[in-house]
């Protein structure tokens, strides 16, 4: 017999859901988006019309009592808390965006729910689940790395927002998880240092305001060391013009060179013998991620980056932004 549709609930109509989670959620084979609810209701009619959701919930406990299977809570981290608690409370399943939560004590908090609650919550850090950095995770399980010496991740480009504009709560503290780049762009980075090496360890933080005149940092540098004691460097900014996404993995035996980070390029480096191969990022960037939620809700077993996988990113960006913030001018 064919399995029920699953039937997904989205909280939030931002720019994120427009352009990738609703149309995750739809087309993902199995799924159905069944009900939407925002703040505003107007936003929420309207968004629900142009994707065909059947409910434009005008309360959340309208979305609650709409039978659904989960719900995915795609709105600034301030609100992680309040939404994926009052799920959790119903035992609905949550895949929440990231950062997990806008403060540690938050993200336990959530995180403490689900145990209780014998729930499902994932964490969107949806890079996981693309093909490429799973083909990651099985060469470095197969021995390819050797004994990890040394990691890199860098990204920099250009994000200048002003109070008022669509994705300025992304440069406001309050909103954005307490960091600009890092919080946005860089735990995506961390996190997957942390799925193929294990737990970071912070030794230094540098922030900087050298070019956007926004409250959070527009540049970190990061010194950290894996597991094993191995160094790792990163550099996450939106203060340049130029565009840099990569990430380099080296090992005793070998070296893993990803650049484009999203793109489909990956490099595989034994002595002085280079392997090219290429891997192509789904086209909708949630939709496995998405998918991996489902499996997990079906068959009982933890997402891909569960509830404590996301802690330990909320973790290591307050110390992040704690150990920074002492190290800038502002």
């Amino acid at each position: 017999m064919m399995a029920q549709p699953f039937r997904w609930g989205l909280i939030g109509y931002g720019d994120l859901a427009e352009k990738r989670a609703a149309s995750a959620l739809e087309q993902a084979p199995g799924h159905s988006l069944a009900a939407l609810w925002g703040r505003s209701e107007e936003r929420t009619a309207d968004f629900a019309r142009r994707h065909s959701i059947p409910l434009a919930a005008r309360s959340l406990d309208e979305l609650w009592e709409a039978g659904l299977d989960a719900v995915y809570v795609c709105t600034p981290p301030d609100s992680h808390r309040e939404y994926t608690l009052a799920a959790l409370a119903r035992k609905i399943p949550v895949l929440v965006e990231k950062p997990m939560a806008d403060s540690v004590e938050a993200a336990e908090e959530m995180a403490a729910a689900a145990e209780r609650e014998q729930t499902t919550l994932g964490v969107a850090y949806y890079r996981r689940a693309f093909p490429k950095m799973q083909e990651v995770a099985r060469l470095i399980a197969a021995g390819v790395l050797g004994t990890p010496v040394w990691a890199s991740a860098v990204a920099h480009s250009w994000f200048a927002q002003k109070p008022g504009e669509p994705k300025s709560w992304r440069v406001e503290p309050k909103t954005s998880g307490g960091a600009g780049a890092l919080a946005d762009i860089g735990v995506h980075r961390l996190d997957l240092l942390d799925y193929w090496l294990g737990e970071l360890t912070l030794d230094q933080a540098a922030f900087t305001h050298l070019v956007q005149d926004y409250a959070v940092e527009d540049g970190s540098a990061l010194a950290l060391r894996l597991p094993n004691g191995a160094p790792v460097q990163t550099f996450f900014s939106w203060n340049s013009k130029t565009w840099v996404d990569r990430m380099e993995l080296v090992g005793s035996e070998g070296k893993i060179l990803i650049e484009p980070l999203d793109g489909a390029g990956l490099t595989v480096i034994r002595g002085r013998d280079r392997e090219e191969r290429e891997i192509a990022a789904p086209a909708n960037a949630h939709l496995p991620c998405v998918e991996d939620f489902v499996r997990a809700c079906r068959e009982g077993s933890p997402p891909l980056c569960d509830a404590a996988a996301g802690l330990r990113t909320s973790r290591l960006l307050e110390q992040c932004v704690r150990l920074g913030s002492l190290s800038s001018p502002v």
